[in-house]
């Protein structure tokens, strides 16, 4: 092999890990954006990972379902409302997977899903 060959190939190689690590990095902060990235207008419905604030308790809905406390990476603390029965265990969870939109200043929940470590 050339030099010149050898040189491409290294460029090569070195793009290609750049672009691995870049992708593990970006792919380890999938679903944790914060809350201030939330359109209230909108009610599309959008994943986001949350840290569950067990000391601020949680509240039984009189039809079902129930309100909680999260914060999110960022710092901003948001009371959560689900309308459905909270998941097994949900107690325990410390990180919570949420997919539902922002009305102000509550978060309304579609779907709960607790993370495993």
């Amino acid at each position: 092999m050339t030099k010149q060959v050898k040189v491409i190939i290294g460029i090569i190689v070195v793009i290609f890990l750049s672009w691995v690590l870049w992708s593990v990095y970006n792919t380890s902060k999938e679903g944790t954006e914060s809350f201030g990235n939330f359109d209230i207008n909108s009610t599309a419905n959008k994943n986001i990972r949350v840290e569950l604030l067990k000391e601020k308790g949680i509240t039984p809905a009189a039809g079902g379902g129930a309100s909680f406390y999260v914060k999110d990476r960022a710092g901003i603390i948001k009371k959560v409302t689900i309308e459905k029965e909270l998941p097994q265990g949900f107690e325990n969870a410390k990180t919570l997977n949420l997919l539902g939109h922002l009305h102000g200043d509550y978060f309304h929940a579609a779907e709960i899903v607790i993370e495993q470590y």
